[in-house]
């Protein structure tokens, strides 16, 4: 059978993950975020594995034409999204969470949304961190929950180990890799930050339709399939959502962990 990475969604990977993902998703935690890290005006603030910059965004409108704000990312496909949104006060900057091309003490704000889970030396990253950072500066850090709790990867993760790659179904094992308060919690102190505050919060994910998770997921990390495989595996997802739709379309939990510390 001919395969294609064609799930009916357009785009590159982050162009998808902007246009679908951000707004299903992201969106509302990068606002609890910003609740969370606080920055004020004139502030200076490093957004780390920013991506296509939701919270990055957020920031900069927070600390004004005073302040500073760096989104930093591995990704320079990610950035090239990001750049393309215009917002000229944001600096964005290609490299890695373990070694940041930055001096020390050089930011009031360290954040992180759902990149931590990723980084290959998490300890080195949140070090990293704490080293970018002022005295009394503040970090805020955000990563997927129990997968558990959150039944879209759970079906998407069953069905993909049934029909792709297991590069493709591990992925959502190390998305949701530190999904306890205990793990994280940790981290951070053992990184050397003081007054941690760790705890788990529910939201929501919201698409128009259920099959709309797996065709954005499918191709946002286009995933090679023959179409009768592809359309098997999106038809299972389907189905196992089946009870979370309604009038408001696919509305599943997704639950999420939320630090917070000082230096």
């Amino acid at each position: 059978m001919i395969e294609s990475s064609d799930w009916g969604v357009a785009g590159s990977g982050p162009e998808i993950y902007e246009r679908v993902f951000v707004p299903a998703m992201l969106g509302p935690w990068a606002l609890r975020g910003l609740s969370v890290a606080r920055p004020r005006p004139g502030e200076h603030v490093l957004d780390i594995a920013c991506g296509t910059g939701a919270l990055t965004r957020l920031l900069a409108a927070a600390v004004g034409a005073a302040g500073h704000v760096v989104g930093l990312d591995l990704n320079p496909d990610m950035l090239a999204v990001a750049r393309r949104l215009h917002v000229q006060q944001i600096d964005w900057r290609e490299g890695s969470a373990d070694a940041l091309p930055f001096d020390d003490e050089s930011f009031d704000v360290v954040c992180c949304a759902f990149g931590l889970m990723f980084f290959p030396d998490r300890s080195a990253a949140l070090r990293e961190m704490r080293r970018a950072l002022k005295p009394g500066g503040r970090l805020m850090v955000m990563v997927w929950g129990s997968i558990r709790k959150c039944p879209g990867q759970q079906a998407m993760q069953k069905s993909w180990a049934r029909h792709f790659a297991a590069d493709y179904s591990s992925l959502f094992a190390l998305q949701h890799s530190l999904g306890d308060v205990s793990s994280v919690q940790s981290l951070v102190q053992d990184a050397g930050f003081t007054r941690v505050s760790v705890e788990a919060e529910m939201g929501e994910v919201h698409l128009p339709a259920a099959e709309d998770l797996p065709r954005g997921y499918g191709a946002m990390a286009a995933i090679p399939s023959d179409e009768t495989t592809r359309a098997a595996a999106i038809n299972e997802v389907t189905a196992a959502l089946a009870s979370y739709v309604g009038t408001r379309g696919l509305v599943y939990p997704i639950e999420a962990i939320v630090a917070h510390a000082s230096k």
